[in-house]
């Protein structure tokens, strides 16, 4: 999912205050013996010498601060992330810290945006607060703010280092991945989460969490997205519940292989991909694979140790192992395919622990050997979660141990085992739709059944609102194409616009229509045969199957 903020700034009205804020005289600040807490230290803070050529900023203007006890009035920018001071001077905000404050002075005051840094600060002096409002708007989207514990609650867990939390001025849920400092025990460690950060706010790459917020306090560093029900690739392989079909594996490796073409294209890499790190999310009722907990950062022959270190042995790809080679999509690609490999080799009530993962990583060759007999010979093979010789044949391509020959990215999104699933979904459902069975509902009944359920509820709540606008929530999944990235243009943005207006700012603080909630709060619309143990009935001992989404792979 590509993250999609729309910033509502009245521009006609900040462009006039602006000029007010030009007119004020504020010497009368430097008789107050606090003076000091005006003092931006902006010549200590890490500002790179670059000049960036931009057509748009999500906000510009002059600016009151306080350097040396002199007033400055200088031109301010920011665009993508990036705090331009006097057109030449770059701060990345995804490094600081975003804090509203006042200052008082007898019958007078003044409102303030501090940008912490821990070289530094840069305060930023208003005398309307519609000015600070307005940029801090902008600011807290891509900087930190440090108060999470007083605007959130954290309700309960979701998964490892991920909670479902409640933005308590609002009463709305939300879900936080929180990063304890206590654990973060080196300056690559530190840096790599940085680098996370940075990515998820570019909101570039698709399949990472669309983030709406950070928060860094003295003992944790915060994430916040949607709220979502989830579970891992690893618990739902465990899971007693669920068998993963081809349709379910190809749309998950699928998934993972349009976020590693997004990541080669801004040239960059995940580095750590592994069943904990993979997320399906139940996100209002449609799917959606997040890559969490990526391992980026530069890296180069001298300082490989800290990756050789940190990520178990049977992901690290064989050129980076002897060391002749840095970590990239095709080391991604190698990992990928080794987590695809320890799937389809594994069966229901099996232990899934470290000597599992060595046995199939040191038979492999032998193992699909062993099934591409089977199926030669028209058999099936002996594993549930293996499907095909074809899909040995993906298997195979991106668990290569030489990289120049290890299939790329982009072909693998091309590879026949996709095409052959969807055409097996295809035929099934056409088969499905031929059946005269009036006591079972097929897939597409239940999706026309749900989607007249939504408008029939959608048009009671029209009149009781008396002609409101109401938004309205996603009413099926998002629809799979297997060639060059279309998903990246039209069906990952589907989740994100649904929660969102044209006009509307994406963050905790704006107000958004309660009518999703109530929708899906008593009915999560997943894929049955996925995800539909998400989804438990409290008062019965049985699961609660959804009945109205089509499938990720249908045309």
């Amino acid at each position: 999912m590509k993250q999609n903020k729309v910033n509502k700034i009245d521009f006609e009205l900040l462009q006039k205050i602006q000029i007010n804020e030009s007119n004020v005289n504020l010497s009368w600040v430097l008789k107050f013996p606090n003076y000091h807490e005006l003092q931006s230290f902006i010549f200590q803070m890490p500002f790179i010498d670059l000049k960036i050529l931009q057509s748009k900023y999500d906000i510009q203007g002059p600016c009151h601060i306080i350097t040396n006890n002199q007033i400055q009035f200088p031109l301010l920018q920011i665009a993508e992330g990036i705090l331009i001071f006097q057109k030449y001077k770059c701060l990345f905000l995804s490094d600081c810290i975003i804090e509203k404050q006042k200052f008082v002075c007898h019958q007078s005051q003044l409102f303030l945006i501090k940008i912490s840094h821990n070289q530094g600060r840069l305060v930023l002096i208003f005398v309307h607060p519609v000015s600070q409002r307005e940029w801090f708007k902008i600011l807290k989207l891509s900087g930190k703010q440090n108060n999470f514990l007083q605007k959130y609650r954290i309700n309960e867990v979701i998964m490892s280092n991920i909670f479902s939390v409640l933005l308590k001025r609002k009463n709305k849920k939300y879900v936080a991945q929180i990063y304890k400092k206590n654990d973060i025990k080196s300056k690559e460690q530190n840096e790599i989460i940085n680098n996370y950060i940075k990515i998820l706010k570019s909101g570039k790459i698709i399949n990472y969490y669309p983030v709406l917020s950070i928060f860094e306090d003295t003992e944790t560093i915060s994430i916040i997205t949607y709220q979502f029900i989830g579970k891992t690739f690893e618990s739902l392989l465990l899971s007693e519940q669920t068998s993963i079909t081809q349709m379910n594996l190809a749309f998950i490796i699928c998934s993972v292989l349009q976020c590693l073409k997004c990541l080669q294209d801004e040239e960059l890499f995940h580095g750590y991909i592994c069943l904990e790190n993979i997320i399906m999310a139940n996100i209002l009722g449609s799917l959606q694979i997040y890559l969490i907990n990526s391992n980026y950062k530069p890296y180069n022959i001298n300082n490989l140790n800290f990756y050789l270190n940190s990520i178990p042995n049977y992901l690290i790809a064989p050129e980076i192992l002897s060391l002749q080679d840095q970590p990239s999509v095709k080391s991604d690609i190698y990992q990928l395919g080794m987590i695809f490999l320890i799937v389809s080799f594994f069966a229901k009530g099996q232990s899934y622990n470290r000597q599992y993962i060595s046995k199939i990583f040191q038979s492999r060759v032998e193992l699909i050997k062993q099934q591409e007999i089977n199926f030669q010979q028209n058999k099936n093979s002996d594993f549930p979660y293996l499907f095909s010789a074809c899909q040995l044949d993906l298997i195979k391509k991106m668990t290569e141990n030489d990289p120049n020959k290890r299939i790329s990215v982009n072909d693998a999104l091309k590879h026949a085992w996709f095409i052959n699933t969807k055409d097996k979904l295809k035929s099934s459902k056409q088969q499905s739709i031929n059946r005269n069975l009036p006591s079972l509902k097929t897939i597409i009944e239940m999706v026309e059944q749900s989607e007249y359920d939504i408008r029939r509820k959608s048009s009671k709540l029209s009149i009781i609102q008396q002609g409101k606008n109401i938004l309205e929530c996603a009413t099926s999944l998002q629809q799979f194409d297997f060639n060059a990235f279309q998903q990246q243009q039209d069906a990952n943005y589907v989740v994100v616009k649904s929660l969102e207006s044209q006009n509307e700012i994406i963050d905790e603080d704006h107000e958004i229509s309660n009518l999703i909630f109530k929708l899906n709060d008593k009915q999560f619309r997943m894929m049955p045969s996925l995800l539909s143990h998400f989804i438990q009935d409290k008062n019965q001992d049985r699961l609660t199957y959804p009945n109205n989404h089509l499938t990720q792979f249908q045309d």
